[in-house]
């Protein structure tokens, strides 16, 4: 029902950059997100905050802010044949546990009104503490479908 990332090499990279291609829920208007993990364990109290600009072809512009138990990642995905979401994100920090893990995201999509739309965001963990895990989750569904490619940048 979820995808865990549960060796993030964290003591190893501290900036995390993560691919999700043709991702699809099982059932429209679902949205995408992302924990935490912290000692091995899932974080899902209320520790994340993060503001979302999102842009569709149908009401331009929408700004999203929040403090929730989880980072949303993207809405409104569909499940139709080629209406996929894809996107990128960095992770900062995750190592550190004396410092807030950052994210900063990028998505595109063809959403569940066949609207093209993006968005960006800017997120923080706000607690400080090693992360060493990422949980991905749906708002409903289990997650089945795409591809989530993660890859640590060293520091030169």
């Amino acid at each position: 029902s979820t995808l865990d990332f549960d060796s993030i090499q964290e003591s190893e990279y501290n900036v995390h950059f993560m691919t999700i291609s043709d991702f699809a829920p099982q059932t429209d208007n679902r949205a995408l997100g992302l924990r935490f993990k912290t000692g091995g364990a899932t974080d899902s109290g209320l520790n994340y905050q993060y503001a979302m600009q999102r842009n569709t072809a149908a009401t331009s512009s929408e700004l999203r802010s929040s403090n929730d138990s989880k980072i949303w990642l993207a809405y409104n995905c569909s499940v139709t044949s080629n209406e996929t979401t894809n996107g990128y994100f960095y992770i900062y920090n995750a190592g550190d546990s004396s410092k807030y893990t950052f994210v900063t995201t990028h998505f595109m999509m063809i959403d569940k009104d066949s609207n093209q739309s993006s968005n960006f965001q800017s997120a923080v963990y706000d607690i400080a503490n090693a992360v060493n895990g990422i949980g991905f989750l749906t708002s409903g569904d289990p997650l089945e479908y795409g591809t989530f490619s993660l890859y640590g940048i060293a520091e030169g």
